[in-house]
């Protein structure tokens, strides 16, 4: 990818784009008929591996500007973590470097965005690291950097805005022990007794790093080893999959769940919750296209009703 292929159109709403919010619009008129009003406008932002270099700094900044030009731009923008190229066994300078270049993107978005964290979203160090030690006492080490820069009340928690309640999850509790990812005891706890908390009428999403039902992550491990050898892909979905399905069944109103984490993009309809995985705003890390998948980011409309229309833009 060179340069000036991010920065063509950076000003202007890019073809792909306006289609886009033009299958949106389509879609609010024919329910608009049937008396059902949209509640809200998502942008969905994920997988975003900022990097400080020209090119992706540009990349996001193009992004952002077409989510904020349109008339009808989102009321607000969920990033579902990976936020940065990687903060995993990295020093603390460099971990610095790239959130001096999240700052500067950053001043190029005018929409409100909610976060959750991401695996790479972590700062760590090897406890070979001779810096392990230091790092350790550091308050910025962990999951508190990231809570910090985007302003989480914490790693998990819940908000409303208008007619729906929103829920971001911490994905990021890998057992090696159990082969995957999950939410920890206590999170899980609380997830029951938030949807026990909201009420029935109230439409619920749900949106975390790691997908909780996706087909990608199987497609994704089959790109590397053959189907009769696949096992349940725990290092790109969840593997309490069933007990938070089952909470989500129990509720009723767990409309949609959005993640990302694996750079492809698919949609599941499952016992009436819709499961978005979003595509990459990186692609393949900045190196082009994933497989089947260019960089990308999703508008998504959230109804009165509960339903809901989810729209992918490869930019």
């Amino acid at each position: 990818m060179q340069r000036r292929n991010f920065l063509k159109g950076a000003s202007i709403l890019s073809a792909s784009s306006l289609l886009a919010f033009s299958s949106l619009e389509a879609f609010s008129k024919e329910k608009l008929k049937k008396g059902v009003k949209r509640s809200l406008r998502i942008g969905h932002l994920t997988d975003i591996h900022l990097l400080d270099k020209a090119e992706p700094k540009a990349a996001v900044i193009k992004v952002l500007k077409e989510l904020a030009q349109h008339t009808d731009r989102p009321d607000l923008l969920i990033n579902t973590g990976d936020s940065l190229m990687d903060m995993n066994r990295q020093p603390k300078d460099r971990v610095q470097q790239l959130w001096s270049a999240w700052d500067e993107v950053m001043q190029h978005n005018a929409i409100p965005m909610k976060s959750c964290i991401g695996n790479h979203d972590v700062w760590s160090l090897a406890k070979s690291d001779p810096q392990y030690e230091v790092a350790q006492k550091d308050e910025l080490y962990g999951k508190a950097w990231i809570k910090k820069k985007l302003g989480l009340p914490g790693t998990y928690y819940t908000f409303a805005q208008k007619d729906w309640q929103f829920i971001a999850l911490d994905s990021i509790h890998y057992s090696a022990e159990k082969g995957g990812y999950m939410i920890d005891p206590e999170q899980m706890l609380w997830l029951e007794q938030q949807l026990k908390d909201i009420p029935k009428e109230r439409p619920i999403l749900i949106f975390s790093h790691v997908p909780i039902i996706s087909v990608t992550p199987l497609l994704y491990a089959a790109q590397s080893k053959p189907a009769n050898e696949l096992r349940f892909p725990g290092g790109d979905q969840h593997i309490d999959v069933m007990a938070i399905k089952s909470l989500f069944k129990k509720a009723g109103n767990v409309k949609v769940a959005l993640s990302g984490h694996v750079h492809y993009v698919d949609q599941v309809s499952y016992l009436g919750t819709q499961y978005y995985c979003g595509g990459a705003v990186s692609g393949n890390w900045w190196n082009g296209i994933l497989d089947d998948f260019p960089p990308a980011y999703s508008l998504l409309d959230l109804y009165e009703d509960g339903s809901s229309h989810y729209q992918t833009i490869y930019y």
